[in-house]
């Protein structure tokens, strides 16, 4: 049970990561990418490129691998595993999406901005 936890969220972290990497491989190395948008849809910071790609992949496995290797502090009874896994899905489901609108952002910044 407890495998099976860390391997999906291995899984959804992996995903996110080849993300970043395949959206890394179309940007200069020295590029800075936005992080955050105002309310007028302009950028108000930047990160440099590696940071920016990097970090929903790190946040990701920093709440998804303790969140599956908390199921080694006690045996699961069948209905807790099935909403202990549900909540699992949800939170993977839940980083790769907004790495994929973070980087949907990003591309369509670069595409307005002629980047």
């Amino acid at each position: 049970m407890t495998m099976f936890a860390l391997f999906l969220a291995l899984v959804f972290v992996a995903v996110s990561a080849a993300m970043s990497w395949r959206a890394a491989r179309g940007l200069p190395r020295d590029m800075r990418l936005p992080m955050q948008w105002g309310f007028d849809g302009r950028p108000t910071w930047r990160a440099p490129r590696d940071v920016a790609l990097s970090f929903i992949p790190v946040l990701a496995a920093l709440t998804l691998v303790p969140t599956a290797l908390a199921s080694l502090l006690g045996p699961l009874e069948s209905a807790d595993a099935r909403r202990y896994f549900g909540v699992l899905i949800v939170m993977g489901l839940a980083w790769v999406g907004a790495h994929a609108l973070h980087l949907r952002l990003v591309a369509r910044w670069r595409r307005s901005e002629g980047v």
